[in-house]
């Protein structure tokens, strides 16, 4: 008697669905990275075979991909698995694939060595490594679909001229600002050098050489630069939680009036840490995002928490967003108190 022919007990099948699901998020990426989650979604429909080919990808592989993304009904497949379309939940998977890029591709190292990074002993040096361009590739398709349309009706009324973006990432954000608004300039912050490629990338692509500058330093410890002065709008997406802990994110606001001292506006995007939900409660990406962050020694606030430090650090709410995907996130509006 083959597996398709028993009658998994239902723990049996919850475990199959957990190892099974695994499988599917690394498929996800790889399917994102190349092209064939685009092609699914333009068509509907991909022969496997012919999609191998016009790509250059291994048949076999392609496949597999396919075959893992069925065990959780993104795509299903003919009986001679030739071909494949999209599944019931193909357009919430394509949606939220941002999310799996992050965790898989971003943080893929991290979590397939987590055992060895639970033991004190073992976390000695540099033993957290993520992949920054990744994960900033990740963050501007989150950014895009989730933080952005909020984001940009927020902004609808704010008057500004130049607009600094901390953790620029991609700098997405600010060509999306630069768009809306001819008037204004940009400059991008960025520690991490691969995000700082992506970047430049962008901008040429964008045609935004000449409105939009980038700046690799750490936004974690920024000082004033002749360049900072002319900014009247500070942003912070997606790395507010970097701050942390408290007395660290009372400095930090503190320091970014002396750094920016002509913004009128901070606005900051950013997911907190859950409240309220336990086990299988837990909504997609807080798990990701918090075991991740646990790893890597990084506390991550809660929203009441947040709300806490900014009247302590100079700052009021003028106005605000909250997000349901990512849980727990927010857009905040901030003015100088």
């Amino acid at each position: 008697m083959g597996i398709a022919e028993q009658q998994l007990s239902d723990e049996a099948q919850y475990c199959a669905d957990t190892f099974n699901g695994a499988i599917a998020s690394a498929a996800v990426s790889a399917a994102w990275e190349i092209g064939l989650l685009d092609e699914l979604e333009r068509s509907g429909r991909v022969g496997i075979a012919e999609y191998a080919t016009a790509s250059g990808a291994h048949p076999d592989v392609v496949r597999a991909v396919l075959v893992a993304l069925s065990t959780r009904r993104i795509v299903t497949l003919d009986p001679a698995r030739t071909e494949a379309a999209t599944g019931p939940g193909f357009d919430d998977a394509y949606r939220t694939k941002g999310f799996f890029y992050w965790l898989t591709r971003g943080c893929g190292e991290l979590l397939t060595t987590l055992p060895g990074k639970v033991l004190d002993a073992d976390r000695q040096g540099d033993f957290v490594r993520r992949d920054s361009r990744a994960i900033s590739v990740a963050c501007r398709n989150i950014a895009r679909t989730f933080f952005d349309p909020p984001f940009r009706e927020l902004l609808k009324d704010t008057d500004c001229s130049v607009v600094a973006d901390l953790g620029c990432g991609s700098s997405d954000r600010l060509i999306m600002l630069a768009d809306l608004m001819p008037q204004i300039r940009g400059i991008g912050i960025d520690v991490a050098a691969g995000a700082i490629t992506v970047s430049k990338e962008a901008i040429a692509d964008a045609g935004m050489e000449g409105r939009i500058s980038l700046v690799q330093d750490d936004v974690l410890n920024l000082a004033p630069r002749e360049e900072y002065e002319s900014v009247d709008l500070v942003t912070c997406f997606l790395m507010g939680h970097d701050f942390w802990p408290r007395e660290n994110a009372v400095t930090m606001l503190r320091r970014l009036r002396e750094t920016f001292p002509n913004a009128k506006s901070l606005v900051i995007g950013d997911t907190c840490r859950s409240t309220g939900v336990d086990g299988p409660q837990h909504p997609m990406f807080t798990l990701g995002f918090e075991t991740v962050h646990a790893v890597m020694d990084q506390y991550i606030p809660t929203l009441e928490e947040w709300s806490g430090v900014l009247a302590e650090s100079g700052w009021r709410i003028a106005d605000r967003r909250m997000i349901d995907l990512p849980a727990f996130s927010f857009i905040y509006r901030l003015a100088p108190a």
